[in-house]
């Protein structure tokens, strides 16, 4: 903002300082005019989903996978494409009102096999498929609602009619007396009618008939299996308990919440399985249950309004030892407990059981190994996997499992709340980790309760920033100014640059831009009392009582200082200071936006722009506010002084006094002791580059789960040892998972949608010159399938005719007869039939889709992603339409227009199984992308847009997160050397800091590392964040050595450490304390940024201050040495300094000039020196009239140059600042 000094710029010094109420109401008026539109106009954020936006966009492989993401919604009833042709015809007939003409309508893909069987009599009834899954699904649930009521209202029953069948011969249940319940649903309603939903009983099939009976039957007597209970006695001695069992169901489910319990006290290392660890266990689950609200959550028993018992270890040892409680268990029942599941473990290590054996006579193991699930629930469930082991007569229990009734749900919040509250633990066993379902609902409740520990953070900058300024005034209007920075950016982030999405990272900006935003209050300030400083003398000439005794500014014009003056003086040098802080870090945050990744981009463009506009109320708000100060408190000031005044200022003086011998001792040092500064910070700067760049280096995030907490929270350590049980380790989805491999045609790689919203995936582009029909294409394609399957990433996949290589399916297809002779319809299949590979182009588009359609129809046929995607043609004639059912031929002709194959997908299981480890998977992705590019090398051209993609979401994100951070470090970093060398105009300075900021980012990420830091989300912003706050001390630094008045590197480096090294410490000092402040918060993200800002804060100071200084007290450029000439144009500025021109004569302040500000200035007017020097000028600050002020500072400065001409080894002097 060189542009304050130009001599334009006087009609706004006029308007700050004559009209600052105009301007404060403007800006308020326009601020608070923007916040209400950008709320009105917008929903608020929603923090439902933390982890949305940490999805990849715009990069290759982000391309391919939002590609593969909108052709899967635009495959199969979601869209134009279909994969089985059969649908798509009968979504044709339907459009073109040939729903009863006469042919025949396709048959669906649901429910094939079964239908077959009763083609003919649906045919007679007229009945229509969909209708058909309509009853099916309809009985199904009528079964599973009735079998409910079952297991909760039946009673006990005995072995002699265990096995009675309660149905008649249609399989309908008409015995209703089962319950007592006089309120059961089920009572006879006195309707002789049989419940029956839409199933029409005028035509039944016999061996349909006989299959639903014998299925009902079966079903019928395990259900009163179930029901038994352990023994007649107990249930008459329990009425309350529910009559179907111990518990309300046979098994628990992930769906519960559940609790994992380890041991712990003076034998924290036994077993919990033992009597005392049981029982502990069976009082710990009363506590959980106990709390008050816990009824209102639970699920109920049928009969009773008790809340139905929990599935854990001392209940199931329970059950098995017929006990009504796990308070009455015995050493027996645990030993035969123990027993059980010993004998047992062998059928469920070898997959022989399941929780359904009481369901489905199917388990291979002895009868009291599937007594009521037992074993299985226990295993697989209630212990960890470790808990027995094969081959291993020993047993060791080390964490255990409760699941309560009460289902995952945002609704047991409260819940999660009194379970808090309640230490859940006793002398034995504690509750260590839990999965209630409510990470993202209690995230996005703690990032706003923790809003007042940024509350917290802002109040000690703000009371900084009031004992600095001694005004209230200034910290409020400052506070306020920060406010409205945020509002503003909102407005400008939403409505203007129309960003639809908020991730919950924006958030942190509001703790960055309270430090930024007290460092310009510090700046402008110091800026102003310095000049107020520099103009009066140490007498108080004002008093409330003598007013009348003052000259007035129209008396004595010419002696009298101008507010409109100060004003333009402390713009020039505050502005272009402020200015140039804001633009590194700006840019530091907008360098951010260059990330692949939504949270990041969106992050960089709202913290960039609340730096922006804190800037632009620095420059307006706060100078109004300062010149307001100046005109509302002027007539308070006396030379009597209340006491908190004299309070304030005796503070202010030992905190100077204070400061003064810290700044003496930093100067000391580093003027004596330079090369042993070199040494240790260059020793530290190397070690942490090998830190970073080499050992053990910035790693990549190897866990999917986005951390949301601190890792001792519940929720994090579930997260963490949930892999110790066997419900939440499937071996079909874990441990055999392989890496698929989808090869896809027709399909442009192209992301339209908006990268910064991560609910935009834009539209399906089809590729144009894609043809598969050509005879060139089928060749290559099948030459591609044989191909592959000699790689030696490919797994063989076991099956029958798999729809992976579509063109092999087909070939065999295309070999049928024409006229099948077991046909008695005797029709000609031509031309689909007794065809030679490869195919004529018009043949092979016939014929395909037929040859789909007919796999789909097959018993062996698994469906999946793989095969051509069909769609209409563009121009559809009615009569062209000819219906095709099954495998019966049908009448091609050449009027026919054929379905379109408008993509296609061939897809192979590779051998590489899934992984989080970066370097497997890009061994894999390089190994099969490079093979595959050179197969299109030599594929037709209607082929060669094919592209490869596979389960690769979390590997493009630590991918991206790899490349893109390095990308924004050296954006931001070369946005900083422009600034140095645009403010600083010499390349050796800018170079020295442009080192001591790389030295600084290296130091700063090796803490990181060795805290444990892996290179995520928010830690890929905070490394690019760190490089626009760690130059700011820097450039402060350089450019100040730059402005020295004295051209010999000693006496610079002491001119600049006299005077930078308060401000310095006072904005590390703020912004590190908000930080540590922040280390209170329960959520890893405050935590994090806290933990970030302390670290960066005291390194780059540390880094600033000794090592910088030290390398330009050594080796600084002196005498214009590498020094670039300034353009012409700031010569010509500076004769508009002339406008503000006095005769240098006795200062004389009028009244509106001494506020509580001015009057402590006046105090030290005679010891203060400008400390933040002018950057645009080799001078001190100027008087008005251009020379140097008459006051003892000049003639020191005189002196002290003299004296380095004279003896350039001289020791250094002693500059005066701000705290002498």
């Amino acid at each position: 903002m060189l542009c304050f000094d130009s001599e334009k710029m006087n009609w706004y010094y006029h308007v700050l300082a004559r009209r600052p109420y105009l301007v404060l109401v403007s800006v308020a008026v326009y601020s608070i005019a923007c916040i209400i539109v950008a709320f009105m106009l917008n929903k608020l954020p929603d923090f439902s989903d933390p982890t949305l936006g940490f999805e990849t966009r715009g990069t290759k492989i982000g391309k391919r996978l939002t590609a593969w993401h909108n052709l899967l919604q635009e495959t199969d009833h979601h869209g134009a494409l279909f994969s089985n042709p059969s649908d798509l015809w009968e979504k044709r007939r339907v459009d073109h009102g040939n729903g009863d003409s006469n042919f025949p309508s396709p048959r669906r893909r649901k429910n094939k096999h079964k239908n077959r069987k009763n083609k003919k009599r649906r045919k007679e009834q007229n009945v229509d498929p969909k209708s058909q899954d309509k009853q099916e699904v309809s009985q199904k649930m009528m079964l599973e609602t009735f079998t409910k009521h079952l297991k909760a209202t039946s009673p006990p029953v005995t072995d002699l009619d265990r096995d009675v069948w309660m149905g008649d011969s249609v399989g309908v249940f008409r015995d209703y007396e089962i319950t007592k319940d006089v309120s059961s649903p089920l009572e006879p309603t006195g309707h002789t009618e049989k419940i029956e939903y839409g199933h029409n009983t005028t035509s039944v099939d016999e061996e349909e008939h006989r299959e639903r009976v014998q299925t009902k039957k079966s079903t019928w007597r395990l259900i009163k299996q179930a029901a038994t209970m352990p023994t007649d006695s107990w249930a008459d001695a329990h009425p309350h308990q529910p009559s179907g069992g111990f518990f309300c169901d046979s098994s628990p489910r992930k769906e519960y919440s559940h609790f994992v319990v380890k041991r712990i006290g003076p034998n924290a290392t036994d077993s919990l399985f033992d009597l005392n660890g049981l029982l502990a266990m069976c009082q710990l689950q009363d506590q959980i249950t106990n709390v008050p609200s816990y009824r209102a959550f639970c699920e109920p028993e049928m009969q009773t309004t008790e809340c139905c018992r929990p599935w854990s270890l001392p209940n199931y040892a329970a059950v098995l030892a017929n006990k009504s409680s796990c308070f009455d268990l015995t050493s027996e029942d645990v030993t035969a407990f123990k027993s059980l599941l010993t004998n047992c473990f062998e059928y469920f290590h070898d997959l022989k059981m399941d929780n359904r054996c009481n369901e489905i006579p199917h388990c291979r193991a002895p009868e009291e190994c599937q007594r009521h699930n037992i074993v299985f629930n226990v295993l697989n469930y209630l212990s960890d996997l470790n808990f027995i082991k094969p081959n291993d007569s020993s047993e060791y229990l080390k964490y255990a499992v409760i699941f309560v009734p009460v289902a995952q749900s945002n609704r047991v919040l409260p819940l999660f709340h009194e379970w808090e509250d309640v230490e859940l633990q006793n002398e034995l066993v504690k509750v260590i980790a839990m999965d209630l379902g409510l990470e993202n609902e209690l995230f996005n409740e703690l990032l706003l309760t923790d809003v007042w520990l940024v509350s917290l953070g802002g109040a000690f900058v703000m009371a900084s920033v009031w004992l600095f300024t001694g005004s209230a005034f200034i910290t409020l209007m400052s506070c306020i100014a920060i406010c409205f920075s945020l509002g503003l950016a909102y407005f400008f982030y939403a409505i203007v640059l129309e960003f639809e999405f908020f991730p919950y990272m924006n958030l942190l900006a509001v703790v960055v831009i309270i430090g930024i935003g007290a460092d310009d209050v510090f700046l402008f300030v110091k800026i102003w009392q310095c000049v107020l400083a520099e103009r009066f003398s140490t007498r108080c000439t004002l008093s409330t009582q003598s007013q009348s005794a003052l000259p007035s500014p129209l008396e004595n014009s010419d002696h009298t200082e101008s507010l409109e003056n100060i004003m333009a003086l402390t713009m020039r040098h505050a502005a272009a200071s402020m200015f140039v802080t804001s633009l590194t870090t700006a840019g530091a945050f907008y360098a951010s936006y260059s990330s692949s990744i939504t949270a990041i981009k969106c992050f960089g463009i709202f913290a960039g722009t609340v730096v922006a506009t804190n800037y632009v109320l620095m420059i307006t708000w706060l100078p109004a506010s300062v010149s307001v100060m100046e005109r509302i408190f002027a007539s308070r000031i006396s030379c009597r002084q209340p006491l908190a005044q004299k309070l304030i200022h005796a503070t202010k003086k030992s905190i100077n006094r204070f400061c003064q011998i810290f700044e003496e001792f930093i100067t000391h040092s580093i003027m004596n002791y330079a090369y042993l500064w070199l040494l240790i910070f260059g020793a530290l700067g190397a070690s942490s580059a090998v830190i970073v760049l080499w050992y053990p280096g910035l790693q990549l995030p190897e866990k999917s789960h986005f951390q949301l907490f601190v890792s001792q929270h519940p929720f994090e350590m579930y997260s963490t040892m949930k892999q110790q049980f066997w419900f939440e380790k499937p071996l079909q989805a874990y441990d055999n998972f392989k890496m698929p491999m989808h090869f896809v045609w027709g399909i442009e790689a192209v992301d339209d949608g908006d990268y910064t919203n991560p609910n935009s995936y834009g539209n399906l582009h089809y590729d144009n010159n894609f043809n598969i029909s050509s005879k060139s294409a089928q060749l290559w394609i099948l030459d591609f399938c044989q191909s592959v399957r000699q790689q030696p990433f490919y797994k063989e996949t076991m099956g029958m005719l798999l729809p992976n290589c579509f063109i092999e399916n087909l070939i065999n297809f295309m070999k049928r007869r024409c006229v099948d002779d077991m046909d008695i319809t005797r029709k000609d299949r031509s031309p689909c039939c007794e065809a030679q590979f490869p195919f004529d182009p018009h043949i092979f588009e016939l014929c395909l889709p037929i040859g789909i359609s007919n796999m789909y129809d097959t018993w062996f046929f698994r469906p999946g992603l793989a095969g051509p995607k069909f769609a209409d043609p563009h121009r559809i004639e009615s009569e062209d339409y000819r219906g095709l059912e099954g495998n019966e031929s049908v009448e091609l002709t050449a009027s026919i227009t054929p379905l379109v194959a408008k993509a296609i997908i061939i897809e192979f299981e590779s051998n590489v199984a899934y992984s989080t480890i970066y370097a497997n998977i890009k061994e894999f992705y390089e190994a099969v992308e490079t093979w595959f590019q050179q197969q299109l090398m030599s594929a037709p051209p209607e082929l060669r847009g094919g592209w490869f993609t596979s389960d690769l979401k979390f590997y493009n994100v630590q991918d991206t997160l790899s490349q893109d951070t390095l990308v924004a470090i050296c954006l931001a970093m070369a946005a900083s050397l422009a600034v140095l060398l645009c403010f600083t105009v010499n390349i050796l300075i800018s170079f020295y800091a442009v080192l001591t900021v790389s030295l600084s980012i290296f130091n700063t990420v090796a803490v990181l590392i060795l805290l444990g830091w892996q290179l995520n989300i928010l830690e890929s912003i905070a490394v690019s964040t760190a490089i626009g706050l760690a130059v700011d001390f820097s450039l402060h630094y350089g450019i100040h050595y730059r402005m020295s008045p004295v051209k010999e590197r000693i006496a610079a480096t002491q001119f600049v450490l006299s005077r930078i090294i308060g401000p310095t410490v006072m904005a590390a000092t703020t912004t590190g304390m908000a930080g540590g402040i922040m280390m209170a918060s329960n959520i890893l993200p405050y935590i994090q940024i806290g933990v970030f800002l302390i670290v960066v804060m005291v390194v780059s100071w540390f880094y600033a201050t000794f090592f910088l200084m030290s390398l330009l007290r050594v080796a600084g450029p002196q005498h214009g040495f590498l020094e670039l000439k300034r353009p012409q144009w700031s010569k010509r500025n500076s004769a508009s300094n002339k406008f503000y021109e006095r005769k240098p004569s006795q200062v004389i302040a009028s009244e509106q000039l001494l506020t509580p500000t001015s009057s402590a200035i006046v105090e030290l007017v005679n010891s203060e020196t400008h400390e933040l020097e002018s950057l645009n000028s080799n001078t001190l600050i100027k008087t008005i009239s251009g020379t140097e002020s008459g006051h003892a500072l000049s003639s020191l400065m005189r002196d002290t140059e003299h004296s380095f001409q004279t003896q350039p080894e001289a020791k250094y002097q002693t500059y005066p600042s701000a705290s002498n």
